[in-house]
């Protein structure tokens, strides 16, 4: 060291520094404490729905991966009110609003009757549906939202979200890769053997990994600001496709991964990620909390005879809505069937977008299912 010159010695002590900086904070993982803080709720209203965005820059919004920064940052994660009721919504981008305003979806609608419990209490439903059919990323979102004392969760899903071969391919769900591992060790989910996801790597836990997500925390909280003064949280495509009425002449499963059914052109309750559904049941029983399960609706074709829409072939989803009723006959699930409860005209760009009008008065259906959940056995 007495022979290099100057410069050398402290470019050897800065690189020395930064590697005893980037052992600490392998160790210490900081990320994880600085997302469970936020400006929202605080400085700035909470969201009325968790983060995600098309166009960050135009809605003032942007897509993050962290769930415990999503939480925090959302309306659930305030104090509850003395007279508050508090149903958090979980489910798809059906139920996140995609389209829509944050004013418009399920949950907002549901709050907007101002329905009374038996005991006088005004319902609050609270919109944490996140684009992405996997009951994965809604079993991850319900493990958050316990921790803010809901009274009753509303769990929407359909077909899609249920596949199992399907439900840990998404950035979300990869982040949490210690949580998810620890969860199909303790419950077992029957994914197939192929279904995996890789842990994170030392370069994944460095600073230098972790530099983007550091980026992003500070950007969700700088354009709260922004946010807050103009209510934009989603900006509308440029284009919109249109709904797709011509159907494939085929009655093929639309799935991202292989299919394996134990009976031909037969799904099963074995067929399906349920006891993912039985893993959140089970967790939020443990906190005294209720789960309502909505089979959510979807658009039916009026004049094909094989398939109801782009998604499901009929065969596929009238064996899955079979299997979803003796899943919830054997594990005393209060489940309801609302498949066909919106017309067909009432859909948007998918076969579970509504539109505004819809999300509505399909509120009512919500309203209808906790009514009955209330007077139940």
């Amino acid at each position: 060291m007495k022979n290099l010159s100057p410069l050398a010695r402290i470019g050897i002590k800065a690189a020395l520094l930064f590697a005893l900086f980037n052992f600490l904070y392998v160790l210490i993982q900081p990320l994880d404490l600085l997302n469970q803080i936020s400006i929202y709720n605080w400085l700035v209203p909470g969201r009325a729905r968790l983060p995600f965005a098309d166009y960050p820059e135009s809605s003032f919004n942007l897509t993050l991966n962290s769930l415990d920064q999503m939480i925090v940052s959302h309306q659930i994660a305030r104090p509850k009110a003395p007279d508050e009721y508090r149903v958090a919504h979980l489910g798809d981008s059906g139920v996140w609003g995609y389209l829509l305003k944050p004013d418009q979806t399920q949950a907002a609608c549901l709050s907007d009757l101002k329905v009374h419990t038996p005991d006088g209490r005004v319902v609050r439903a609270y919109n944490l549906g996140y684009p992405k059919l996997t009951v994965v990323k809604d079993l991850l979102i319900l493990r958050r939202a316990l921790r803010y004392q809901p009274d009753l969760i509303i769990w929407s899903v359909s077909l899609a979200s249920l596949y199992p071969g399907d439900q840990l391919d998404f950035t979300v769900i990869r982040a949490h890769y210690d949580e998810v591992k620890a969860l199909i060790d303790q419950y077992g989910f029957n994914f197939p053997e192929w279904v995996q996801i890789s842990p994170p790597t030392l370069w994944d836990r460095s600073f230098l990994g972790q530099r983007r997500a550091a980026a992003d925390w500070l950007r969700h909280q700088m354009v709260g600001i922004t946010w807050a003064a103009t209510g934009i949280d989603h900006v509308m495509p440029v284009f919109v496709p249109p709904h797709p009425t011509n159907l494939l002449p085929d009655d093929n499963v639309l799935s991202v991964n292989p299919i394996q059914l134990r009976e031909t052109r037969r799904f099963t309750p074995d067929d399906l990620a349920l006891g993912v559904i039985a893993a959140g049941v089970a967790e939020a029983k443990a906190l005294n909390v209720p789960i309502v399960i909505i089979n959510e609706p979807i658009y039916r074709s009026p004049n094909h005879d094989l398939r109801y829409n782009t998604y499901y072939p009929k065969w596929a989803f009238d064996t899955y809505r079979e299997a979803m009723v003796e899943a919830a006959r054997v594990e005393g699930w209060f489940y309801r069937d609302l498949w066909d409860a919106v017309g067909s005209d009432q859909f948007t760009d998918t076969d579970f977008h509504l539109r505004a009008e819809a999300n509505c008065a399909f509120a009512q259906q919500l309203r209808t299912a906790l009514q009955e959940f209330w007077v139940s056995p």
